[in-house]
């Protein structure tokens, strides 16, 4: 009986070690063989980059473990732009490319709907708060108009809490006053400030700067919870002083601009919304910073 297992357990030995030799080996070995081509980047690219024929190659290679969403046609990767750094030798895969031009400065690429991103001139520097402003700072904008000698700066009750995108030198280049400039590198100095608003915000910065000198003031700086308190009280102003769709009047004569009874009653709309922006600075401790 044991002499039968013994026998039996070998004859299956045999049988499997065939298998293994003459059907599983060569399976593999040929996947392992087997070749495809796919399109090779031959020059590095930096995100955002418009992507030609000369940055791309197509070359054989083998397909084993190869994602089979790699790119294997030029056609499909010239013209379109690089979402990330690319590095000769390497190939493509979808996310790595995108058929949309790509901005580098990311915050232009997550403005909310219904908002817009507008910049506007620093013509001193004192009025762009002494190159001091940094991205994500809440700030509050004065217009000075030496025309009106009566009242030549009017607080804006449309832009009393607007939002830093970015603050850019006179090349357009994003500056970061977070951190110190090296010992050989000389300052830059801020030219334009880009802000987050509403499409009737961004009329009225439009003719303000264009009507005088625009300063800024800094509200609030590294308080996201105030920041977004702040932001969300200038969103009811805004729909107190034009209601949920402004007419084109209301946007051509804003505040400043009022017959002599509704200015009366927006005196004491706006005095009221200053006591309320005051306690909503109070209770985190804060002051408005000019």
């Amino acid at each position: 009986m044991k002499m039968n297992h013994r026998f039996l357990y070998g004859i299956l030995s045999i049988v499997l070690a065939a298998v293994i030799a003459f059907i599983a080996i060569p399976a593999i070995t040929g996947k392992a063989r087997s070749t495809c081509e796919i399109v090779r980047v031959t020059s590095p690219l930096s995100r955002g980059s418009l992507i030609r024929a000369e940055d791309v190659e197509l070359v054989e290679v083998g397909s084993f473990n190869l994602p089979s969403d790699t790119a294997r046609n030029t056609g499909d990767v010239i013209g379109t732009y690089a979402a990330t750094d690319l590095f000769p030798d390497s190939y493509i895969l979808p996310e790595m490319v995108s058929s949309q031009p790509i901005s580098s400065d990311q915050t232009l690429n997550t403005i909310p709907n219904g908002m817009v991103a507008i910049s506007i001139t620093t013509q001193t520097l004192a009025s762009g708060l002494s190159d001091k402003l940094q991205s994500g700072d809440i700030i509050r904008l004065y217009h000075y108009d030496d025309t009106n000698a009566l009242e030549p700066v009017t607080d804006i009750p449309e832009l009393r809490f607007v939002e830093v995108l970015s603050v850019t030198d006179a090349d357009g280049l994003d500056i970061d006053y977070t951190a110190p400039p090296a010992e050989d590198e000389e300052k830059q100095q801020t030219a334009a400030i880009t802000v987050q608003v509403t499409p009737e915000q961004a009329m009225l910065l439009t003719r303000y700067e264009n009507q005088g000198i625009l300063h800024v003031a800094l509200v609030c700086r590294g308080n996201e919870l105030l920041s977004q308190e702040l932001l969300d009280r200038q969103n009811d102003i805004l729909t107190g002083l034009y209601g949920s769709e402004p007419a084109a009047d209301d946007l051509l004569n804003p505040s400043g601009a009022l017959s002599d009874e509704e200015s009366a009653i927006e005196a004491q709309t706006i005095a009221g919304n200053e006591l309320q922006d005051e306690s909503v600075l109070s209770d985190h401790g804060t002051e408005p910073q000019e």
